[in-house]
């Protein structure tokens, strides 16, 4: 239950950052801290739900990311005459760009690197990716 809770914290934090990067930033911060973070975002979620062993899973998050990036790049949206200003025009996006599959794997070497550092200051020598 505590890793529940840990992670639903942890997602409800990372929103908040990124609804304030979208809301009130631009630029660099927008462009790819966005990015980076969006990637941590969605693994915590799924954390919330999926709690066992998986040294992979941040991977597989990060595969998402780079799948939504395929997607833009043979424009899905306009293949299936989806709307690139509607929802989920808007959740697949609008152009693909290699920046920013280099940010979804900035964010899964951030969730390593955070999977490690609890792992050392909270858990001791366990390690929270592979419990």
């Amino acid at each position: 239950m505590k890793k529940r809770i840990f992670a639903a914290c942890s997602f409800a934090a990372l929103l908040i950052i990124e609804i304030i990067i979208g809301a009130f930033c631009g630029g660099f911060i927008r462009a790819y801290v966005g990015d980076v973070l969006i990637i941590p975002l969605i693994y915590c979620f799924v954390r919330i739900f999926y709690t066992r062993p998986n040294k992979f899973l941040p991977l597989a998050v990060g595969s998402l990311g780079i799948s939504a990036e395929i997607i833009q790049y043979f424009d899905f949206c306009g293949i299936f005459g989806i709307d690139k200003g509607s929802l989920l025009g808007i959740i697949i996006g609008s152009h693909a760009d290699l920046k920013d599959i280099i940010c979804y794997i900035s964010g899964v070497i951030l969730i390593y690197l955070a999977e490690f550092a609890i792992s050392k200051i909270f858990i001791g020598k366990k390690d929270t990716i592979n419990q």
